[in-house]
């Protein structure tokens, strides 16, 4: 399994959300037996755009380009991971009960990314939130999620389509996603106007 640093390293920076994500691979591997997926043989269906998919993106090689990485944005830390071999699958949830983030540390970060913080603010804020990764990354990942059944259907693999030229702004579309309207496509986008 490739490591946190590997995860920060794409990621730009660290912080809690990449540990939280790298901790769900973690859980997601030891329970279905993954590994590093080099086409689709691993699907993540993650409920947040949130740091957390980078560590999936990195640890498990589920992209959206390679079609095994769909993203639902709804708020969630849940994460549902498929293995395509065996039929297998689980959905983790991030239990709120292990959430132990510091109070002084939460109140902080509104300064920070509003850039109200004082110099002295924005590194106590970056001290704690280090504290915090440590906690997280030190954690049984067990402890931070609940594991559940995926509710989600297995998506189908990626498909390839060939390219058209849309009839109102003459881009090129994939064929299977420009519906036709009296005969000739239409991009969604133009379709939406």
């Amino acid at each position: 399994m490739k490591s946190f640093d590997d995860a920060v390293e794409f990621h730009g920076h660290t912080c809690g959300g990449l540990a939280l994500g790298y901790k769900a691979c973690e859980l997601a591997v030891e329970k279905l037996g993954l590994s590093f997926s080099e086409d689709e043989e691993v699907v993540c269906i993650t409920e947040t755009d949130s740091c957390t998919v980078d560590a999936i993106q990195v640890v498990l090689g589920c992209t959206a380009g390679k079609g095994n990485l769909f993203i639902n944005n709804w708020g969630k830390n849940a994460f549902s991971f498929y293995r395509r071999d065996n039929d297998t699958s689980i959905r983790l949830v991030a239990n709120p009960e292990s959430r132990n983030e510091d109070p002084k540390m939460t109140e902080l970060r509104q300064k920070v990314f509003s850039g109200k913080a004082t110099y002295e603010e924005d590194e106590q804020y970056h001290a704690l939130s280090h504290e915090w990764i440590d906690t997280i990354l030190a954690t049984p990942a067990e402890k931070l999620f609940t594991v559940k059944e995926a509710v989600e259907l297995l998506p189908g693999r990626a498909r390839i389509y060939n390219n058209v030229i849309c009839s109102v702004c003459g881009e090129q579309v994939a064929e299977g996603l420009a519906p036709v309207i009296d005969g000739k496509p239409v991009c969604i986008p133009c379709l939406r106007k």
